[in-house]
């Protein structure tokens, strides 16, 4: 399940005066957007860009030139508040939709559609044999415990479904360092962090003596969605943007994404994938769809 601003929304991609795909011909001046992503998932974003810069796609008449720039999407609410960021904006969830716009950032919708999905799980060292495990083992005083970004927040919400997070959870998670410092924490401690499935993927590709396991806790959890949010108020620059929002639907883009460990939008992963990095091809088993009043509980204890 998606973890949206109210109703979690895949929406498609508007229409526009744009082709895809390459073609022959001169397209005069290039029509140049940047992207704000999430660092986690700009790396494949610009490989995605690459590919669908060289293929020359054609907006009115002028080649399109995509640019990923990785913002924090704290950063990015802070600075769109005084001025205009890029042309479009993938935050790791739609919950930072509504943050944006609460904080005054009209150029941001209250909706986009999802580019990519990773499940929120709990990670733990291997080595320790973690087995199963649940967000009520949060609460266990004999664990080490962290959060990364939005995970936090979706970990507030789950525990509001399974039970309750006091302060000092709440403490806690929030200390940091996350999934960096999953080999250092103190050992008289097993460490937990809450993070999502793709960083675990990441952690393990730089950490392969020293491997996480992602663990879905049996309650279930929810995704995050990775919204493609346009914010340009320039109709070419918009179109162009929907032509590369359109391009992250192909199968090669998709490639890309899952081979960086984010699964599709509707939470899957290719065999190929799953089996690579030890994770199941079917979407993980999901929490109830949060209610609005339940977020922004969340959102406001998380801070």
């Amino acid at each position: 399940m998606w973890v949206g601003a109210a109703v979690l929304a895949v929406l498609t991609a508007g229409g526009g005066a744009w082709a895809l795909g390459a073609f022959d011909g001169s397209c005069g001046a290039t029509l140049r957007i940047t992207v704000a992503a999430q660092p986690e998932i700009a790396p494949a974003l610009r490989e995605a860009a690459a590919n669908f810069t060289v293929e020359k796609h054609r907006v009115r008449g002028r080649c399109v030139q995509a640019a990923v720039t990785p913002v924090a999407p704290a950063d990015y609410v802070r600075d769109a508040a005084r001025r205009e960021i890029g042309d479009a904006w993938v935050p790791e969830s739609a919950l930072w939709l509504g943050v944006a716009r609460d904080r005054g950032v009209r150029s941001v919708p209250d909706r986009a559609p999802s580019i990519a999905a990773s499940p929120v799980v709990l990670a733990a060292p291997r080595a320790a044999d973690p087995g199963e495990q649940s967000w009520q083992a949060l609460r266990d005083t004999g664990h080490s415990r962290r959060a990364d970004g939005m995970s936090g927040t979706v970990a507030l919400i789950a525990l509001g479904q399974i039970d309750s997070a006091d302060d000092d959870l709440v403490k806690d998670l929030r200390k940091g360092p996350a999934l960096a410092g999953l080999t250092a924490v103190e050992r008289s401690a097993d460490p937990i962090v809450v993070t999502t499935e793709q960083a675990v993927v990441a952690y393990n590709d730089t950490h392969r003596p020293n491997p996480a396991a992602a663990l879905v806790p049996r309650e279930g959890t929810l995704l995050l969605d990775h919204p493609f949010a346009v914010t340009t108020a320039d109709p070419g620059r918009r179109d162009a943007a929907q032509a590369f929002l359109t391009a992250l639907g192909t199968r090669s883009a998709r490639d890309i994404l899952q081979r960086a460990g984010f699964r599709t939008v509707q939470g899957t992963f290719a065999p190929e994938y799953a089996q690579r990095f030890g994770l199941t091809e079917r979407p993980p088993r999901a929490l109830r769809p949060p209610e609005l009043k339940e977020i922004r509980q969340a959102l406001k204890a998380w801070g």
